[in-house]
């Protein structure tokens, strides 16, 4: 599969190590992201690439010292007793600037935890005058602790520092050739992690990729998202129990406290680093005060994570024992539900691509009410114009062939229980369905799954 996109991330650091002073960058973003990709796609010959392992830091020096002797002649034929003295050497000996790169720069942290100070040593006293500095790595958690925590040698010494996010919907249509309905439903199980999309390229359908990858408790995939908890948090184990109940349907704080029997003030450290590493998402009803509102839901975001923790961990025993096609009958049963909920945050952040006679909108919310007396409604998409001027309100369906008057008409009752604090000099409605022709009639816009995928 050919390299695909970035071409933001490789025009910041193109431009960074163009420059004439030695820089200094990070990169970081989770596991199969396309970090090292990237990276090998960008640098040329003046660079040295080291991939850290868990070896003992005298054999990772040893195993860095032969990348660096390829522009260093001779450099390995030393012994180096400490990374002060290795990269001092390094800087005396080059004739020409060369850009350092450090994969997986964790690993080398673990065998060498003075390594940081050394490089604020080296940067600090213009040390690296000679090469640029790239570290990456894909432990979340401990690289931001490595440069963004106040109390870290490095902290505020980065020229750059990119967090690689996961790609969008449309690179997936266009990596897997695929309609925009089928790359909705695949970016349901996949998401946006070029690595996953290599792997269900392997196989001729979806479902065979499904049963061979996750299911298969042999399949590469079947314990990636326990592989990346581990990776990304400090402890896995409440993180884990949380997501869990989360893909089981406990969406509130409070039904996950009295699931695990726990206060809900002791969840409160883990569910902000699912959020901050892209795991949960935290909805608060549109409206709300994002602070204290007790109109709030927690919803696994990262699309292979759900998957996983909706359909795998519940029926792990049945996996075990060989009962996979009674699993995926379960699933497609189950399954235009569980893609309707990716249908709809797709349709939610699609908002923002939308232009109307100079009126934008940010990414939207969804807004809910729960009364015994006004009963239950909910509204899939609002979101307020940037110039606070109009409203934009709408409802996302993942379903063919489903009459879009009925479900504009549908959206109308809702908007009538709706009530809004100020008067908008314009309220849009937007009725998304995967198969509808896309236009534009006086104030309602309908909206397909190719809209959807140019996001």
């Amino acid at each position: 599969m050919d390299f695909l996109n970035r071409e933001q991330e490789k025009t910041i650091i193109t431009a960074e190590l163009s420059k004439d002073n030695s820089r200094f960058i990070v990169l970081y973003g989770r596991r199969r992201i396309g970090k090292s990709a990237l990276l090998q796609n960008l640098l040329d010959k003046r660079s040295v690439y080291y991939l850290a392992d868990i070896n003992e830091a005298e054999v990772q020096r040893s195993l860095f010292a032969n990348q660096l002797a390829m522009l260093i002649p001779g450099f390995d034929a030393v012994t180096y007793h400490d990374w002060l003295s290795f990269f001092q050497l390094a800087n005396q000996q080059l004739k020409e600037r060369i850009t350092v790169c450090i994969d997986e720069f964790p690993n080398l942290v673990r065998s060498s935890p003075e390594l940081p100070s050394v490089f604020q040593k080296i940067i600090d006293l213009k040390q690296n005058s000679m090469f640029h500095i790239v570290l990456c790595g894909s432990s979340q958690q401990m690289m931001q602790g490595l440069v963004l925590d106040r109390t870290a040698p490095l902290f505020g010494r980065a020229h750059r520092i990119i967090r690689l996010m996961p790609m969008n919907c449309s690179w997936l249509q266009t990596a897997l050739k695929l309609t925009s309905q089928q790359a909705i439903e695949e970016f349901s199980v996949w998401g946006g992690v070029p690595r996953n999309w290599e792997l269900r390229n392997e196989y001729k359908t979806m479902w065979q990729a499904i049963r061979e990858l996750i299911l298969n408790p042999y399949g590469i995939l079947h314990e990636e998202p326990l592989r990346l908890f581990m990776d990304d948090l400090r402890s896995a184990v409440q993180p884990i129990s949380v997501a869990s109940l989360i893909g089981q349907g406990c969406n509130k704080l409070s039904e996950i406290s009295a699931r695990l029997n726990k206060p809900a003030t002791s969840l409160t450290r883990t569910m902000q680093n699912l959020i901050d590493t892209g795991y949960v998402k935290r909805d608060v009803s549109w409206g709300e005060s994002a602070r204290n509102s007790k109109k709030t839901v927690y919803r696994l975001l990262d699309p292979i994570s759900r998957f996983y923790f909706t359909f795998v961990v519940p029926n792990q025993s049945k996996l075990n024992s060989g009962m996979s096609a009674q699993v995926q009958a379960d699933i497609t049963q189950r399954w235009r539900i569980y893609v309707s909920e990716t249908w709809e945050e797709l349709c939610r952040e699609s908002v923002s691509v939308l232009d109307l006679d100079g009126t934008s909108f940010p990414p939207a919310q969804r807004w809910w009410q729960q009364s015994k007396i006004a009963g239950s409604a909910e509204i899939d998409i609002i979101s307020e114009s940037t110039d606070s001027q109009s409203l934009l309100i709408g409802e996302a369906k993942w379903q063919e062939k489903l009459n879009p008057e009925s479900v504009l008409a549908e959206l109308d009752k809702k908007i009538a229980i709706l009530e809004l604090k100020k008067s908008y000099r314009q309220i849009y409605r937007l009725v998304m369905l995967p198969d509808i022709e896309n236009q534009i009639s006086n104030n309602v816009i309908y909206a397909n799954a190719e809209f959807v995928c140019r996001k």
